[in-house]
């Protein structure tokens, strides 16, 4: 598996863009919603009904930021070479498992591997600093709506709107240059890094919006699903549309004998069993592709998976637990408690000469009184916890019947 991305091994590939005030004609920045993001070769598949197609190469803009009335939704916005308003994706919508080789059971953590993965496909792109500094801590800005961020993102956007990315062609180093500057013809100009001649030209600026009439599709195989062109799974029943070959695992090379002596000729050889061709190399392929070619496992792989998987899974309803069990703790401590307070009130409070504090009935009412009230304290404690407890078995038996259904469904397949 390919070493997992970190921002010092991207950081080459970021530039810093500061707000500043823009220009009344500015365009505004009123960003374009999906509801799914899946994978397209070279890009991103927003599965919108006009298209929503990005390649990694028009992307110029990333920005990171939430909601104050929705701090567990995090958004990333995608902003494209020459389009006025950005593309907006939200952690919930994206197919993590056809980006990333290894899923997280957090959407949050998936969320940050996917936007280094992202980065990485780039050959340079800006970002702000407050999703600089989300790469480095994973803490996200926060705005009270949608039109505040809108408003930041118009400072931003008008500077980098017109600029267009170019690579020398001698030694690969890539420029950012505005694209008003360049002509027609193009211009000349010197790499700075290798100090040859390179010629700038305008690039075609692309075209994320497509008429349905004038969109190509690929038929799924599978379920006759109509997948954009150059999508890679299919958005429907999630099966890859292309075939991922794994790479066979290299095989020592047979050691040269040496030739026999001339022997009399002897009997035929035995049968021998034949040796089984070694497994292939899936772990180039992406996590998806893997799940589609491996073979049925049998029963007993199936049960030692699933109790993997059962090991894995996310209890969301931690804090639930922890306070099951403090109520458990009270339980007890209030059993106790009153036993004490009881004993105290009955056998240690002295009785000093007339006028008596307590008399003897006294005390025995009021011990009795405080093991009561510590005995139904205890109780409710405990039932409340036991009702937690139950609870939360239910929603992770669930869970575990949802695998094992999932498993044995596969295992028919």
């Amino acid at each position: 598996m390919a070493q997992s991305l970190t921002l010092k091994s991207i950081s080459p590939k970021l530039r810093i863009v500061k707000p500043k005030t823009p220009p009344k004609d500015a365009p505004v920045t009123k960003a374009y919603h999906t509801t799914r993001v899946t994978a397209l070769e070279g890009g991103l598949n927003l599965n919108r009904q006009d298209g929503g197609l990005v390649k990694y190469a028009d992307i110029s803009l990333l920005l990171v930021f939430r909601l104050d009335a929705d701090p567990d939704t995090w958004y990333l916005e995608v902003f494209v070479y020459g389009q006025a308003a950005p593309f907006r994706l939200s952690q919930k919508v994206i197919n993590y498992r056809q980006f990333l080789p290894q899923v997280s059971q957090r959407s949050k953590d998936n969320f940050a591997a996917f936007l280094l993965y992202l980065i990485n496909q780039l050959d340079s792109v800006y970002i702000d600093e407050n999703t600089l500094e989300f790469l480095k801590t994973q803490k996200v800005i926060s705005y009270p709506d949608f039109s505040l961020f809108e408003e930041y993102t118009r400072q931003l956007w008008f500077q980098l709107m017109t600029w267009m990315k170019f690579r020398c062609e001698h030694c690969g180093e890539v420029y950012w240059v505005d694209e008003s500057k360049v002509t027609e013809q193009g211009a000349k100009t010197k790499c700075v890094k290798c100090q040859q001649i390179i010629t700038v030209k305008k690039r075609p600026k692309p075209e994320p919006f497509t008429s349905k009439e004038a969109r190509k599709t690929v038929s799924c195989p599978h379920c006759q699903y109509e997948n954009p062109e150059g999508s890679q799974f299919c958005v429907m029943c999630q099966k890859p549309l292309v075939s991922f070959t794994p790479t066979p695992k290299p095989q020592a090379p047979p050691s040269r004998s040496e030739p026999a002596p001339q022997q009399a000729p002897e009997a035929p050889p035995e049968p021998t069993e034949q040796v089984p061709s070694p497994a292939p190399d899936l772990s180039t392929l992406p996590l998806q592709a893997r799940t589609q070619i491996r073979t049925n496992l049998s029963l007993r792989e199936i049960a030692l998976s699933l109790q993997e998987d059962i090991n894995t899974l996310e209890n969301k309803f931690a804090w639930f637990t922890k306070f099951s069990k403090t109520m458990q703790v009270l339980g007890f401590v209030f059993l106790i408690g009153g036993i004490l307070i009881a004993a105290y009130i009955y056998f240690v409070i002295p009785n000093p000469e007339p006028p008596e504090v307590f008399t003897s009935q006294q005390r025995l009412t009021y011990a009795g009184m405080a093991l009561g009230t510590g005995f139904l304290l205890s109780l409710a404690s405990i039932i409340v916890s036991n009702i937690i407890s139950l609870n939360l078995e239910i929603e992770r038996n669930t869970k575990v019947t949802a695998l094992l259904i999932q498993r044995l469904l596969s295992k028919q397949e």
